[in-house]
This record gives C-alpha cells, structure tokens and sequence, in this order.
C-alpha cells in the first residue's frame, strides 16, 4: 500500500467547506459538547486534537454515503502519491477500505487541520451586532487610483 501525504493550501480549505456544507454544516457542530467548543476557545487546540479526530472520524464515517463524491474530489484535490503524482479521484474510489480509512486519519492529523477547526470554533465570536461597528460598504472611503 502506498502512501499519500497532503499538501494543504488556501483552496484545499475551501474544498473542505464544501464536503462540510455536503454533509451539513450544523450537524458537525452538534457533534460536539458546550465543553469541546469551551475548550477549543480556551486551550490549545493541540491539546483537544485527540477527541476532536475521534469525534469527526465517527461523524464523517457515518455520513460517508451522503458526501462520497465531494469528498472524493476534496481528497484527489489535495493529496499525492509518496512519489509526487497526483492521487486521481479514481485512485479513491479504487481503495481498499484499509487504506481509505488511514488516509482519512492522516487527513484529520496533518498540520493545519485541527487550526481549521478552532478558527472555524471561533468565527461566531467575530459577529457584529450592529453596523456601526463593523466595516460595510456605507462606510467604505472611496480611494481613487
């Protein structure tokens, strides 16, 4: 079995979202206790990574049957072959279930991931109540070039 690392950029993210927004945004955030979400706005989230993977395998392996092509295309879109070649959507779809089960292990521990989830965690504390302070295009300056 060869392996596969991953190469996450801006775009894989966004990828990302989109197999989250496949399997429904707010039945992620379900998965997880007020104390989870505590702990990802107050401790390293290093240190809740492990219940955080264990959580999101449970929940992505449920729900695999609803998301099978975005995630295909999410996993082809940012994974390599150990020699450098692109990994094909056909390759995944190919796998033995060994394989496909390890890679989504190492998908959830590559660098980056568990920052993803703990800024995502965080974005609801970023919410203006009101405009007055926050920037909206009433209050843009126009520059001229």
């Amino acid at each position: 079995m060869a392996n596969i690392k991953f190469n996450l950029t801006v775009d894989s993210m966004f990828d990302f979202c989109e197999v989250l927004e496949a399997i429904g945004i707010d039945s992620v955030t379900e998965e997880f206790s007020k104390e989870d979400l505590e702990a990802f706005k107050n401790e390293d989230a290093g240190s809740v990574g492990m219940t955080v993977i264990m959580k999101i395998s449970k929940f992505i392996v449920r729900k695999l049957p609803c998301v099978k092509d975005e995630l295909y295309k999410f996993l082809a879109g940012c994974a390599e072959w150990e020699d450098g070649t692109p990994v094909s959507v056909e390759d995944i779809r190919k796998m033995k279930i060994t394989q496909f089960v390890k890679i989504i292990r190492d998908f959830l521990k590559t660098e980056g991931v568990m920052d993803f989830f703990g800024g995502a965690v965080e974005l609801p504390d970023t919410e203006q109540p009101d405009s007055k302070s926050s920037a909206t295009n009433d209050t843009a300056i126009p520059m001229d070039i």
